[in-house]
């Protein structure tokens, strides 16, 4: 298991193992080099160890990896920065180059988690394999504007393509889904770099789609009225969300499984808006989303799944 310390929601899946008598050895590659070991050699395939704080394992013992929220590596600060540069490269190379060459389950391979992680690519895929995806530009031509605003509609919406968070020193900052007119369209600034701009759908609710596998674990995200207005984005206001499992119409969760194994994916956590006549529309798919405080709010099996998946039996 290769995530952070402190992952809470990697203690959900390690207790399921636990249960099932499988041994985890888990790891931060944030660790390496200054805490994690490796010594590995090749005899027509690879032998060898992997030393960490907490124990260590044989990398012929492996038979599944988890990728959860692993840290960057981390060198002596007696390193110059080109140095560590030039180690973080061998690094990767080496200990995902170890990994990559065994055969084991992933969930999910890095190569497959970072392709998946383009939404143009996202897009495309979903479309392909019968789900709907609100209209969408992406630009860096704000003289553009106008043929985009006829394109997209009277409600317009600008998403980031990567994580909302931006960090500036010391200060975290997120980016929410923003309302957007089309003069907000054409500000020279657009031409910087990519924007992404999407069709506003008039939802009623949002989904959380959880993947694991073949299954999927769907859940309702809800804004208590009582509290507060619609919500564009529900990550602006986890307070006044409420939950409660339910069940994707049959084909938009077999599209949604197509969609997972063209991108060779084995867990992933997508997000639809449903209209008020039940029309799901695809609208992100992350491959290592978090799935914690949705297993708590709703009591959906997750953890126990992925521990199947990791595992290699039955839920």
């Amino acid at each position: 298991m290769l995530t952070e310390p402190g992952d809470t929601t990697a203690d959900l899946v390690v207790m399921e193992l636990d249960r099932r008598g499988v041994q985890v050895f888990r790891m931060d590659p944030g660790d390496f080099p200054l805490a994690v070991e490796v010594s590995a050699w090749f005899d027509g395939s690879w032998s060898g160890e992997i030393r960490g704080p907490d124990g260590s394992v044989g990398l012929r013992d492996i038979r599944s990896v988890y990728v959860r929220r692993p840290t960057a590596f981390t060198f002596p600060s007696s390193m110059t920065d080109a140095e560590q540069r030039f180690a973080a490269r061998e690094a990767r190379r080496g200990i995902v180059g170890l990994l990559g060459s065994l055969p084991c389950a992933w969930v999910n391979h890095p190569s497959r988690a970072a392709d998946a992680e383009y939404k143009p690519v996202q897009y495309a895929t979903a479309a392909a394999c019968g789900l709907e995806v609100p209209r969408t530009v992406i630009t860096n031509a704000p003289g553009d504007a106008d043929k985009h605003s006829a394109h997209l509609g009277s409600s317009v919406v600008y998403k980031t393509l990567t994580s909302a968070t931006v960090t500036d020193g010391d200060r975290v900052a997120l980016v929410y889904t923003t309302p957007v007119t089309g003069s907000g369209m054409a500000d020279g600034r657009v031409a910087l770099t990519a924007h992404q701009f999407q069709q506003r759908v008039a939802k009623v609710r949002d989904v959380r789609a959880t993947v694991v596998g073949k299954r999927v674990f769907a859940a309702n995200i809800l804004v208590d009225d009582e509290t507060t207005e619609e919500l564009l984005d529900w990550r602006a206001d986890y307070d006044a969300l409420l939950y409660e499992p339910t069940k994707l119409p049959d084909d938009i969760e077999k599209a949604l499984l197509r969609m997972t194994e063209r991108l060779g994916l084995s867990f992933a956590a997508a997000d639809f808006v449903v209209t008020e006549d039940d029309q799901h529309y695809f609208v992100d798919l992350n491959p290592s989303g978090q799935w914690g405080w949705i297993q708590e709010a709703t009591r959906l099996p997750i953890g126990a799944a992925l521990a199947a998946e990791l595992a290699g039996g039955e839920l």
